[in-house]
């Protein structure tokens, strides 16, 4: 095993050596160098047997493309197993933070992601230590190299999602539009097609024998995605910066918000009461049918528009301004070991010719030290609570239909009907004799109204209390009634100075 990279064989010397690795090179068609080493490790243990020359492998790893973090020795057991551990515990945060929320009602389903994210960053440097054992495992490298690349992608996709729920808060009419949520979705999509475009550029490197122009054509699709993976890591903040940039509109303002009211701080050691968004959400039941569609947004107490709610500021205000910052200064570090990663690709040159910027040193900062800062942020920040967004309203409380109060009286409440929509004719007389009895006193009701039951319909100038809390009721129909007749016409409201014929009818 080689242990140091001052021990890699110099590529550029014509030895015995280089000879022998030439002359199977030209074995198979003469193969660009650093390519095809799963297949050249394959060939060499079916000749020599599974006991490859050490020298044979010192050769064949200063020819291979140099990596941001190096090829892995004896040296990097130790680094790599301390940042394993390390995000071990951190791993042990987030599942702990997760789970507490969970039992209490509070469900912030982007930890998942970050669950997520330290489980590969822990594989990473886990099978970083295997390989380091045996650099002709070619498999074990490439899902190493892998588990490093992809949890930079995920971060930058986590600030975004949280930039997003900024720029809902900010825009609810615009944040919450297909307008907006279908250019994200796309991005999200392309990015996973970046992703799986550099997994494909940086395995294929080494699983097939590339002549020099193919070689030539993968390092430029790795450099192309690197430069979109720089991209996308600013995305998150751009977001940011176009949702204040442009003020709320008149829409914004009027528009009714779905806040987390139940949230009384950001605090570390905070935790939401058991039950409370449940709660929230089951007294939708007693509020205006309109609320129900609000737009749901992350919690705050200042703000711009119009709330089902408002939040409580007993433990002190609940601002963004730490939520901004926790965006910047992650993006930021994102950002660099991203740039790093992109010059090392533009160099392109073998491991023997390598310099500092991809040395080992600078991968176990950037991806190591930095991203344990950043996860630390993440957890002490509580995101779980800054960028919560309520749970949707289940379908039971959202569509469900209430009766509507009429403004006018029914002089037919208790009389029947026959299925073919007319009065019955032992209910017809009934109807003319209690029309008759309301002309008689009809001096009578007007002076009554006004003191009329709290069991009573109120027809006054003035609206009823559930209108006055704006509430809106369906019609509710009779038992057994057919619904394809047309609806009964409203009859007018008996008044003192007009009396009712008694010969009226009604007309169905």
């Amino acid at each position: 095993m080689v242990s140091s990279r001052a021990e890699l064989t110099n590529p550029h010397e014509y030895s015995a050596i280089y000879a022998v690795m030439k002359f199977l090179q030209y074995q198979s068609n003469y193969p660009a160098p650093g390519t095809g080493s799963k297949v050249l490790s394959y060939r060499a243990k079916n000749m020599i047997g599974p006991k490859i020359p050490e020298i044979m492998i010192s050769l064949t790893t200063s020819e291979q493309l140099n990596l941001f973090g190096d090829y892995p020795f004896k040296r990097d057991i130790a680094p790599s197993a301390l940042f394993a551990t390390l995000f071990s515990v951190i791993l042990i945060a987030h599942v702990t933070i997760f789970s507490i929320n969970c039992s209490r009602g509070h469900y912030f389903w982007p930890h998942l992601g970050f669950i997520f994210y330290t489980i590969c960053r822990i594989l990473g440097f886990a099978l970083r230590i295997q390989w380091s054992y045996d650099l002709t495992n070619t498999s074990v490298g490439i899902a190493a190299e892998v588990f490093l690349i992809v949890p930079t992608v995920l971060l930058a996709s986590f600030n975004l999602i949280l930039a997003q729920r900024i720029f809902t808060w900010r825009h609810p009419v615009g944040g919450s539009r297909k307008l907006f949520w279908y250019p994200m979705i796309a991005l999200y999509v392309l990015v996973a097609g970046v992703v799986a475009m550099t997994i494909v550029a940086a395995g294929g490197v080494n699983i097939y024998l590339l002549g020099a122009v193919n070689y030539a054509r993968f390092q430029k699709v790795i450099q192309t995605t690197s430069i979109l993976i720089i991209v996308y890591s600013l995305t998150g903040v751009s977001l940011i910066g176009l949702a204040f940039f442009f003020k709320p509109t008149p829409k914004d303002i009027n528009l009714y918000t779905y806040q987390p009211w139940w949230i009384e701080s950001f605090s570390p050691s905070y935790f939401v009461r058991k039950g409370e968004p449940q709660e929230a959400a089951a007294s939708f039941l007693k509020r205006n049918h309109n609320h129900r569609y609000a737009i749901r947004v992350i919690a705050a107490t200042h703000h711009h528009y119009k709330m089902v709610k408002g939040l409580s500021n007993k433990r002190g205000d609940l601002t963004h301004n730490m939520s901004m910052f926790i965006i910047f200064v992650t993006t930021f570090i994102i950002l660099l070991g991203a740039i790093l990663r992109s010059v090392v690709c533009f160099q392109g040159r073998y491991m023997y010719d390598r310099s500092a910027v991809g040395s080992a040193a600078m991968m176990y900062v950037f991806w190591g030290a930095l991203e344990v800062i950043v996860n630390l942020i993440y957890i002490f920040g509580r995101i779980d609570l800054r960028f919560y967004r309520p749970d949707r309203l289940p379908k039971d409380i959202k569509f469900i239909n209430t009766a509507e109060q009429s403004l006018y009286p029914s002089e037919i409440e208790s009389v029947d009907i026959d299925k073919s929509g007319r009065l019955r004719d032992d209910a017809s007389q009934l109807s003319r004799d209690h029309t008759f009895k309301d002309g008689e006193e009809g001096s009578s009701s007007s002076t009554s109204s006004s003191s009329t039951s709290g069991d009573d319909l109120f027809f006054g100038g003035g609206p009823s209390d559930d209108e006055s809390e704006g509430f809106d009721f369906m019609p509710v129909s009779r038992k057994g009634r057919d619904k394809d007749k047309e609806k009964l016409e409203k009859p007018s409201v008996p008044s003192s100075n007009h009396k009712l014929d008694v010969e009226s009818e009604f007309r169905f």
